[in-house]
């Protein structure tokens, strides 16, 4: 998954030779015709279902869950997996592992669930911003032989493990893969094919976009008759992606994105210095004439010593503000996520792991000589008697260490409505109809938002456009440990986006 904005280009010169097969025979598996998938009596099938990683059963989920699924109209799962899981040591596997992968497919299979194998992260890491699964920057599966030949070799053993095993729908081969240049993904990826097929001749293969290194994508046809293409949708990403990028516009669908413009004017609380336990720093202000945007800042300035502040709290008139995240769920700093994390200036201010009025964390400033400040998204700012309070400690503090507000008039960054995404998602569309293979959306998300009428107008608007376009798709995600992301999340696996769900499942159950 990305988070940046990418320029989607299609490629319409072949670097290999692409061939129309014929349909093969009713075996029993799913498989392609044309640009349609049939099950195996021969009808046709549009999958649609959820993302789920299967980290999550190793401590969280189990058979309940798969019947979850399945209750909603779901008729499929990605399941995501990481190499590290199934893979002990190069060239040898986890049956550990592998046994409890043989639960879930039994379980698909009790409940009548087609499970997706995706290859989320592969031997050597396939590309530098997957954040889902690792926080690596580094990335060498595409320059070395080694780590290409372990994944062809995981590939393998899946496919000789479950080759008879109907109820998996195909094999995503490489999630996201950020190659070098179309030529050298394509060699991976019909290389792939190639060992897969020695073993497996019926299940469905599904190639993904090539993430280039010239910030394009491409859809690229492989040597084989029996495969989906895939493509990612998450646009726009700072909507989309809202819990976990760094950056968080205010944006309502349809309708405008906006941030922080020009500054009007900033209210402090008093500073917190000298030395003392927990106690409660308390702001309180009203927005200037001509504020739209406000923000939550805390600094430091000027410092000897330290100062730590723990569970922020804003009140409208006397009502807690559902703040955007990352407040929404880091406001006492326990979430430990990429993106989640306060946007933080200068670098004496630093998330802390001991001290903590609740939880284990808090924010620390120590010996700050030069101002460093840790900061919110922007909110909406509106007519209200706002309080802003922190739990500060203090230890031998000296100098300017306060709560503050700032208030901002709004700059326009765009402007989104369903032609736009439509726009965005076509050349899909036309992929599909150029080549006449069937095309999957697998993944696309809407997270938890300040605005959750904007979620849902969005949700329905992008799964009309897809159903509309005969393309299938799989929403990220099913469960998240982290707040604002999964339909479900925590350690019981409790609902939390009832909205959203009902969005998804009433598209699940639309006539293919």
């Amino acid at each position: 998954m990305r988070t940046v904005a990418v320029v989607i280009i299609l490629s319409l010169s072949l670097l290999v030779s692409f061939t129309k097969f014929e349909s093969r025979e009713s075996t029993g598996f799913l498989r392609v015709s044309g640009d349609a998938v049939l099950d195996g009596a021969g009808n046709p099938l549009m999958l649609r279902g959820f993302n789920i990683a299967f980290k999550d059963f190793k401590r969280t989920l189990g058979e309940t869950d798969i019947k979850r699924i399945a209750d909603t109209g779901a008729n499929s799962i990605r399941l995501v997996l990481d190499y590290r899981q199934l893979e002990s040591s190069p060239f040898e596997y986890n049956e550990e592992s592998f046994s409890l992968l043989d639960s879930i497919i039994a379980w698909c299979e009790r409940h009548k669930v087609y499970l997706i194998l995706d290859m989320h992260l592969a031997p050597g890491i396939q590309n530098p911003h997957d954040f889902v699964v690792h926080r690596q920057k580094s990335y060498r599966f595409w320059e070395e032989d080694q780590y290409q030949e372990r994944f062809y070799a995981l590939w393998i053993v899946i496919a000789k493990r479950y080759a008879d095993r109907k109820i998996i729908a195909g094999y995503d081969l490489l999630n996201e893969g950020m190659a070098p240049d179309a030529p050298k993904y394509l060699k991976i990826m019909n290389t792939a094919a190639r060992k897969v097929r020695q073993y497996d001749e019926h299940h469905i293969l599904i190639v993904e976009e090539a993430l280039l290194r010239n910030r394009t994508k491409q859809l690229l046809p492989i040597a084989d008759d029996n495969v989906i293409y895939s493509i990612h949708f998450f646009y726009p990403p700072r909507f989309t992606f809202y819990t976990t990028t760094e950056e968080r516009p205010i944006t309502r669908y349809p309708g405008e994105m906006v941030t922080n413009g020009e500054a009007i004017d900033s209210v402090e609380s008093e500073p917190a210095t000298g030395s003392g336990d927990w106690r409660r720093l308390t702001l309180r202000a009203t927005p200037p004439e001509g504020a739209e945007i406000m923000q939550v800042v805390i600094s430091s300035d000027e410092q000897r010593g330290a100062v730590w502040f723990d569970d922020i709290l804003l009140k409208a008139d006397g009502q807690i503000v559902d703040l955007p995240a990352p407040l929404v769920s880091n406001n006492s700093f326990e979430v430990d996520y990429p993106g989640i994390s306060w946007e933080t200036r200068g670098s004496c201010g630093r998330v802390i792991d001991g001290t903590a009025m609740s939880g284990r964390h808090s924010i620390m400033f120590s010996d700050c000589a030069n101002q460093a400040a840790v900061l919110s998204s922007p909110i909406e700012a509106e007519s209200f008697n706002y309080t802003l309070s922190a739990w500060v400690k203090t230890d031998d503090a000296h100098g300017d260490n306060h709560l503050a507000i700032s208030w901002h008039k709004r700059k326009t960054l765009a402007s989104f409505n369903k032609r736009t995404l439509q726009d965005r998602i076509d050349y899909a569309r036309r992929f599909k109809a150029w080549y006449g293979v069937p095309v999957y959306v697998g993944e696309f998300t809407a997270h938890e938002n300040p605005s959750m009428d904007s979620v849902t107008k969005y949700l329905n608007d992008i799964l009309d456009i897809m159903d509309t376009g005969g393309l299938h798709w799989s929403y990220w995600t099913y469960y998240s440990e982290y707040p604002g992301i999964g339909i479900y999340t925590g350690p019981h696996a409790h609902l939390a986006r009832p909205e959203s769900l009902q969005i998804i499942a009433r598209h699940m159950a639309r006539p293919e």
